[in-house]
């Protein structure tokens, strides 16, 4: 009896931790929620950089439309290469409802600062963990760190503006550390040319010009 009466003080002592971690979690992707819960629709022009040794192309531009929940639509007169992961906002993207907790804690040199370790459950996004770097006073995803089966890692690191009443990005920029797909090649019958296990580099998109909530119609992001 005893045993039993010491094992529940010592889970009732550590039990409050778990769910606080959980409430935390939800607290602040709530909160998150809440502050877009007006936005329906964004216009912007985007400017697009490419850092990376394996992809030399030039500067980029376009317009992009979207709509909540997840419509997105890019428009360009040239050729356009844009990071759809991690490359726009989605304020709907982390709904609390769409994720489980695995770990929360404090940003060491920042006290204000929350990481939250999220796992997707819809399938269409498993294979892949996210960490959130949330300022708790702004309630704005500072960073987002993305993990998936296979090694590709990915950080978004998000500077915003206020547009009319709803801060959105003035610049985000992708930090890239995937594998390398391209298999070995052979010229002649010299050795096979050695291609580089990882692929580094920087991908900085700039947002300006925003129209917000100005009616976008469901047609506008079919596929012609």
């Amino acid at each position: 009896m005893k045993k039993i009466f010491l094992f529940l003080f010592i889970l009732s002592i550590l039990l409050p931790d778990y769910v606080c971690s959980d409430e935390k979690t939800l607290k602040s992707l709530e909160a998150i929620e809440k502050k877009y819960a007006g936005l329906r629709d964004y216009t912007a022009d985007v400017h697009v950089h490419f850092d990376i040794e394996t992809f030399k192309t030039p500067d980029m531009e376009a317009k992009l439309y979207f709509k909540i929940p997840d419509k997105l639509k890019i428009e360009s007169k040239k050729i356009f290469f844009f990071p759809k992961e991690g490359g726009f906002f989605n304020p709907a993207f982390f709904k609390k409802e769409d994720y489980e907790s695995r770990s929360v804690e404090e940003a060491a040199t920042n006290r204000k600062e929350l990481k939250l370790r999220i796992v997707p459950k819809k399938k269409d996004l498993m294979g892949r963990e996210f960490i959130l770097v949330i300022d708790r006073d702004e309630n704005l995803i500072r960073e987002v760190h993305l993990s998936q089966v296979g090694g590709r890692e990915t950080r978004a690191e998000i500077e915003y503006m206020k547009y009319d009443s709803f801060d959105l990005p003035k610049r985000i920029v992708l930090n890239l550390d995937i594998p390398s797909v391209e298999p070995n090649e052979s010229i002649g019958f010299g050795p096979p040319e050695q291609k580089p296990k990882r692929i580094t580099g920087r991908i900085e998109i700039t947002y300006s010009n925003y129209k917000i909530n100005t009616g976008l119609k469901d047609d506008l992001f079919k596929t012609r």
